[in-house]
């Protein structure tokens, strides 16, 4: 009953063998574009962890500089700071050679008021007296013009290194400007890969199930095929019955026997099996040959069939009717176009038939019909066309 009700939705959906092929051809393009999203999303994945290696490197590479500028940034504070020490000592120093000069020049004022009160002292020494100290006073003049020099050289290095200072320390702010930048950006670039490896796993049991689908309903090595199908038969089941009629003789009414059911063609609605012996699907699926014409172009010839088709050879087995266990189908089955299967064969069912010497037109009592009629088997040809019940999992609900 479940075979009957699948086919009868399927009859009653209104679904033509066209729309059958062309569910089975979008199914094996649905699985194709899987594939294809598959390919790209492995693509894009590949892209993205190959970025992410990239910026890892790159932010690899920019702590690796920032390491060495903040090592460089501390020599040149140390080389800065010791150049200020040894300015500030040199400061110290021109500090007390001004002082000394200083003491130079009251030493040789007071030389001066002492040659002034005292007049009667040696002029030649106390002009050997001021000579000397004039002397002192140059080498302290010549030594406060060289502690100038370093200082004003100690101060030229002092501003070089703390354009130094502000040049790194300005490139160090980038480099953790930049190195946030690349945090933030390996930060989604984790997110996309992780979104990219979802949809993959996602694409991908979806391309399986989809190819196992379609390997599924056009698979060569399916040996048993459960179809369901109409057949037609050359002998129509009978339905006896008596009917009056007026014999012209004797003006008196009698019965006949009569088939309500006369006809020599039948259809039959059928569930059965169809086993596969051969597998005839190379040969149908000729490889095009390339030949020569009357005018020596060369040209392709056409394959027999399509080439995605499977074809086969079998044995039909089944039964029909609304007494399943008394009409049996038995024939050899051929399958083409994946799902439709056209038997030819024997059908040998249990009929309600008239005794021996008892035929149609017969006059009987009435009420006398049941006791005429037995029940026998008799064989009679049929053929029929079968639908894999596989082609119900490819029409459009």
């Amino acid at each position: 009953m479940g075979l009957a009700s699948g086919v009868l939705w399927a009859q009653n959906s209104n679904m033509t063998v066209s729309d059958t092929l062309l569910g089975k051809q979008c199914c094996e393009h649905c699985a194709d574009s899987l594939r294809n999203v598959w390919n790209q999303i492995q693509m894009r994945h590949d892209s993205l962890e190959a970025d992410y290696i990239h910026q890892v490197e790159l932010l690899r590479n920019k702590m690796l500089q920032m390491e060495q500028m903040r090592d460089s940034l501390w020599r040149t504070n140390q080389t800065f700071r010791q150049d200020l020490e040894r300015k500030n000592e040199l400061l110290k120093e021109t500090i007390r050679a001004f002082q000394e000069k200083e003491a130079l020049f009251a030493e040789k004022e007071v030389l001066y008021k002492e040659a002034i009160l005292h007049s009667d002292v040696n002029k030649a020494k106390l002009e050997g007296q001021i000579d000397a100290k004039n002397a002192s006073i140059e080498a302290k003049n010549s030594q406060i013009d060289f502690l100038k020099a370093n200082i004003i050289e100690k101060e030229e290095s002092l501003k070089q290194q703390r354009q130094s200072y502000e040049r790194i320390s300005q490139e160090k702010e980038n480099f953790v400007v930049l190195a946030d930048s690349l945090r933030t950006r390996l930060t989604e670039a984790e997110k996309k890969i992780i979104q990219t490896d979802e949809a993959l796993k996602y694409t991908e049991r979806r391309a399986k199930e989809a190819e196992a689908k379609v390997e599924a309903a056009v698979s060569r090595k399916k040996k048993v095929c459960v179809v369901q199908g109409i057949a037609m038969k050359t002998f129509r089941t009978p339905s006896w019955s008596l009917a009056p009629r007026v014999n012209p003789e004797t003006s008196r009414t009698e019965y006949v026997i009569v088939n309500r059911n006369a006809g020599s063609i039948e259809f039959d609605f059928i569930t059965g099996a169809s086993v596969m012996l051969w597998d005839l699907t190379k040969s149908f699926n000729g490889d095009p040959k390339t030949v020569k014409d009357s005018t020596r172009l060369k040209m392709r010839e056409l394959p027999k069939f399509d080439q995605q088709f499977s074809y086969s050879l079998g044995i039909y087995v089944g039964f029909g009717g609304s007494n399943l266990f008394k009409n049996f189908y038995v024939g050899p089955s051929f399958k083409f176009l994946d799902f439709f299967h056209l038997t030819a064969g024997m059908n040998i069912c249990e009929y309600e038939v008239l005794r021996d010497g008892v035929e149609e037109g017969s006059v009987l009592a009435a009420g006398s019909l049941d006791s005429q009629i037995v029940k026998a088997w008799k064989p009679k040809p049929f053929v029929s066309l079968s639908l894999d019940l596989d082609f119900l999992s490819y029409i459009k609900k």
